[in-house]
């Protein structure tokens, strides 16, 4: 099965003769918005914590011409808490203020697609993306040892794009991304093992990083699945210029070595140059 669907994405990618473009069309655009985390993660704690926060951001560079190129680097960061945080008396300090958890997520994608249909209003796209995310989190219990879970997702997902014109001047598009396959590093139960020691035993962030990665594995659809889907609108405000929204759904969920859920969205404003 996962053959097939490379082979299809490399067909469509390299047959030649449908839908050329002449010439390269070039977008920048930054977007920020305000999204939403709810999140279970059994590594650590059967609660579940969700949190709005307007520390999102996303850079994306689009290219278009024979192909479709797209990358995008996006930053998120929430602080979430089951209770409010509360004071307590550490026996070295004294009485200090309790810390809320801290979630983060960088992320950088990159994908490739073929315009497969090009007609007068709307246009298909399908191709593959390459998947990139580093999620860092602390976990802040009090008095108690504050574990510290990374999450490392990488792989190669199937990407479908659908470009709308509703009139010169407003357009939609909207994009779908399901995994082939995933390579996921994810921190032992309660954040510590004797592996995750070792790890650490270099002193330097870039080793010590590199090791984590050495230590994930090749996860299929019935252990790990994600869906990333997000509608977008445009308004034309120049030939160079246009503002906009998106919304973002990113679901993720996997069951090695304990069951994680995580779904989030996002509401993006955004600014658009073209070149």
């Amino acid at each position: 099965m996962k053959h097939s669907i490379l082979l299809l994405l490399f067909t469509l990618l390299f047959l030649p003769g449908i839908a050329q473009r002449q010439n390269a069309h070039h977008t920048l655009q930054l977007h920020w918005g305000i999204g939403n985390i709810t999140r279970q993660d059994f590594t650590v704690s059967p609660f579940v914590h969700q949190e709005w926060s307007p520390i999102n951001f996303q850079l994306s560079y689009n290219r278009s011409k024979n192909l479709e190129q797209r990358l995008e680097v996006r930053m998120s960061i929430y602080n979430p808490s089951v209770v409010e945080p509360y004071p307590f008396n550490s026996f070295y300090n004294g009485l200090e203020p309790g810390l809320e958890h801290h979630f983060a997520s960088l992320e950088l994608n990159y994908a490739l697609g073929k315009n497969i249909h090009q007609g007068n209003k709307w246009n298909l796209i399908i191709g593959g993306k390459s998947r990139n995310q580093v999620s860092p989190s602390d976990y802040n219990f009090g008095p108690s040892a504050t574990p510290s879970p990374l999450f490392l997702s990488f792989g190669l997902d199937v990407w479908l794009n659908v470009q709308y014109e509703l009139s010169d001047q407003h357009t939609f598009q909207s994009n779908l991304s399901l995994p082939v396959f995933s390579y996921i590093y994810r921190a032992p139960y309660l954040g510590q093992d004797d592996q995750f020691f070792m790890s650490l035993t270099s002193h330097n962030g870039f080793t010590e990083f590199s090791e984590f990665v050495k230590d994930g594995h090749l996860r299929s659809w019935n252990s790990s699945q994600r869906v990333d889907f997000d509608i977008r609108y445009a308004y034309v405000l120049t030939n160079r210029w246009n503002i906009g929204m998106t919304y973002l759904l990113a679901m993720n969920f996997n069951q090695l070595p304990t069951k994680y859920s995580q779904v989030e969205s996002v509401i993006f404003i955004s600014g658009e140059y073209k070149f």
